[in-house]
């Protein structure tokens, strides 16, 4: 599974328009991220490029407006439990609950997805996974909804560096697998097509952002980013 993480909204919905519909034709999904004022898990350069999009007053709307107008592969939404709040858990899902195929929300525990659920939020939510999770919380992820699992592969931000082949993360993902047997995309830290190989000889996918965003401002070298990835 090729993934990539674009902001919506950066550095403006025209040349988001662009890089959206550029990657849906390429990448197995993408993460839309939804800008939020206090981004806890995202390091500098998302964390400055969702600054921009917060200061515009880019409108959620208008953003998933654009993606439902190109979208050709699996759409996932990253953010904040606070944007589902403010907008209606209930609500929120009633209306894209068909154009959207799961949620990545950066704060909300595993443990708490059920309240999202019981307040009637129907889109699927991707539960994450870190190098540090206990084997009773990962065998409580055997009947979640997602379509995959997402593993946190570095401890920090987002951006920060790792060594993909790391006796440590090669075994917390086949565990995972074989515990859940869902599929497990790996996230965070991966910057070029070297890494994807790694990360792909034990994981089932993989998702880029930071390196992504850092280009976003210019179409050009975002369309030879992605490239330089899914290319042959």
């Amino acid at each position: 599974m090729k993934g990539f993480y674009i902001l919506g909204g950066y550095p403006d919905l025209q040349t988001f328009e662009e890089c959206f519909s550029y990657v849906t034709n390429r990448a197995d999904f993408v993460e839309v991220g939804i800008a939020y004022n206090d981004p806890v898990a995202d390091g500098p350069i998302i964390a400055k490029a969702a600054d921009v999009v917060v200061k515009n007053r880019t409108n959620m709307e208008d953003i998933l407006d654009i993606v439902e107008k190109h979208k050709k592969s699996k759409l996932y939404i990253m953010t904040y439990s606070n944007i589902f709040y403010q907008y209606g858990l209930k609500e929120f899902s009633s209306k894209y609950n068909s154009l959207i195929d799961g949620v990545i929300v950066a704060d909300l525990p595993n443990r708490h997805h059920e309240f999202f659920y019981d307040k009637g939020f129907e889109i699927p939510i991707i539960p994450f996974v870190t190098p540090e999770s206990r084997q009773e919380d990962i065998e409580k992820l055997k009947d979640n909804k997602a379509d995959f699992i997402y593993f946190v592969g570095v401890r920090g931000v987002t951006g920060s560096s790792v060594n993909f082949l790391s006796d440590e993360l090669i075994d917390k993902v086949n565990v995972v697998k074989k515990i859940t047997g869902k599929k497990v995309v790996f996230g965070f830290g991966i910057k070029t097509k070297e890494d994807v190989k790694k990360v792909l000889t034990y994981s089932d996918g993989f998702v880029i952002g930071t390196q992504a965003v850092k280009r976003q401002d210019d179409i050009n070298e975002f369309q030879r980013y992605i490239d330089s990835i899914v290319g042959q």
